[in-house]
């Protein structure tokens, strides 16, 4: 009973006392209005009851209604996503273990998920319960995580990852071997080989994206790049000619492309460009037992038959042999340092005997006839050749053959020219110039006066060449002229 409705019936009761009447004996004489009174009272403790039962009945309900929304679920949310509903959040975790275990059996690596579940409590209908592989797609979509790599680190900067320290270890004695391969190929032992860099592995979490395989990781460290750019050999190439294409030096190509013989290319070779920096330097202790050659002294004579400035080899030197006993320091297969231990000759060198002429030179201006420029067999002729012009004849002959000038005149070119590769050209006057192509080396420079017959070049291979030659041209006021209408004859 409320306090309101109690206060009403305890009013119509004291009424009801002060308006009682009694008899002369004392008993309670009910009137009329005594009646009513009682009558009232009773009808308001009935009321008062009946709505107090009612409240209570009430509460009752109330308190059994919200008994039935109590929470009977879970909702799941996955790194903030919500991803389902499910009976017990222990459904959810079982699912999250199961996809981590998939994760590490296809990946053959530990996974580190990113991501953690988290619940709130729901009271839904059986019908609004995500189903378990439903529950499992939504995770999988939301899931970001990382595997654990070990970690190479060469002077405290992080290179990259692989999936194991075994394989860390593994490349590491491989980058070693590279290097002890070769020095037994020369012939040395190796006394110790170690790593110059500190090198560490760590263990720790990485993108899976970002972890090398083993042969990215090896090219990597060994070049300093994964980048790959190959250039593919055609016909007629050099080593000179590709690298001055690619801005390298031949040196550097030849660095790139240690399997190769920088003479002996073929159309087809395929020659790597990219310039190795590898991140480690192997050091190797080697002693090393070689043979080497001893240095022949020179005898010179001098002789009127040749010109001031010719020399030539009257007898040849021969050089002597010792063995030598060395230690040696190499760093990536280069020396650095070495100490001979001990020599012992095998074999004394002879002396070389050479010429020296004493004659005048002739005058350093044009005869008005050319000569054969060098010795050697004609190959190619003037004219139409493979569907283009051949603007001069190829004198074949051996590498480093003299080249001698055609007619005295001034040298007005002396270096590289695209496909002729090393060129000479010369001006002889009255619009007559001559050219020679496919050098491999050159003795005059620009401005310089020459006598007809004056070494001036030796036979080579540079340029777009075949073979060892020289290409011949005569140019009349630039025109390129049939050189074998003029070798031998009057030309001004």
């Amino acid at each position: 009973m409320n306090n309101s409705a109690f206060s009403r019936v305890k009013a119509k009761v004291v009424r009801f006392i002060n308006e009682v009447t009694r008899d002369e004996n004392g008993k309670i004489k009910f009137n009329k209005r005594n009646k009513i009174i009682i009558a009232s009272v009773i009808v308001a403790v009935i009321v008062v009851v009946s709505g107090s039962l009612a409240l209570r009945n009430t509460q009752v309900m109330k308190n059994l209604e919200t008994q039935s929304l109590e929470a009977n679920a879970y909702k799941v949310y996955f790194g903030g996503v919500e991803v389902g509903i499910v009976r017990n959040s222990q459904e959810a975790t079982q699912v999250l273990q199961e996809i981590q275990k998939e994760l590490i059996e296809k990946n053959d690596m530990d996974i580190a998920i990113d991501q953690d579940l988290s619940f709130e409590s729901v009271n839904v209908d059986e019908e609004a319960l995500t189903l378990t592989e439903k529950l499992k797609k939504n995770i999988k979509n939301n899931m970001t995580y990382e595997i654990y790599a070990s970690a190479l680190y060469i002077d405290g900067k992080r290179i990259g990852a692989m999936e194991s320290e075994e394989q860390a270890e593994k490349l590491l004695e491989e980058v070693k071997e590279t290097y002890v391969g070769r020095a037994r190929e020369e012939g040395s032992e190796i006394e110790e080989i170690l790593i110059v860099e500190n090198v560490e592995i760590k263990r720790e979490k990485t993108p899976i994206s970002s972890v090398y395989d083993y042969q990215e990781m090896l090219d990597l460290v060994q070049k300093g790049t994964t980048e790959k750019r190959v250039h593919k050999v055609a016909r007629g190439e050099s080593y000179w000619g590709i690298a001055n294409k690619y801005d390298l030096s031949v040196d550097d190509l030849v660095s790139a492309n240690p399997d190769k013989d920088s003479t002996l290319i073929h159309p087809g070779d395929e020659l790597n460009l990219i310039v190795p920096k590898p991140y480690l330097t192997v050091e190797t202790y080697e002693n090393q037992i070689f043979r080497d050659k001893i240095d022949f002294n020179k005898e010179v004579k001098y002789t009127s038959s040749l010109y001031s400035d010719q020399k030539t080899v009257q007898k040849a030197g021969v050089y002597g042999e010792k063995e030598v006993f060395a230690k040696v320091i190499r760093h990536n297969g280069v020396e650095v340092e070495k100490e001979v231990m001990k020599e012992v000759v095998i074999s004394d060198p002879k002396v070389q005997v050479e010429l020296q002429g004493t004659k005048a030179l002739p005058p350093k201006k044009g005869t008005g006839i050319f000569m054969r420029p060098t010795r050697g067999t004609l190959t190619s002729r003037f004219g139409a050749r493979w569907g283009r012009m051949h603007y001069g004849v190829d004198l074949a002959s051996r590498i480093g053959t003299p080249i001698k000038a055609a007619d005295g005149g001034v040298v007005t070119f002396a270096g590289w020219k695209g496909t002729y590769g090393y060129m000479v050209e010369i001006d002889h006057g009255a619009g007559f110039t001559t050219r020679y192509g496919h050098c491999s080396k050159i003795y005059v420079k620009v401005g310089e006066k020459v006598y007809k017959d004056k070494t001036i070049a030796a036979v080579g291979n540079t340029g777009r060449s075949t073979g060892p030659h020289v290409h011949f041209e005569v140019r009349k006021h630039g025109v390129p002229q049939n050189p074998l209408n003029y070798i031998g004859k009057q030309y001004r």
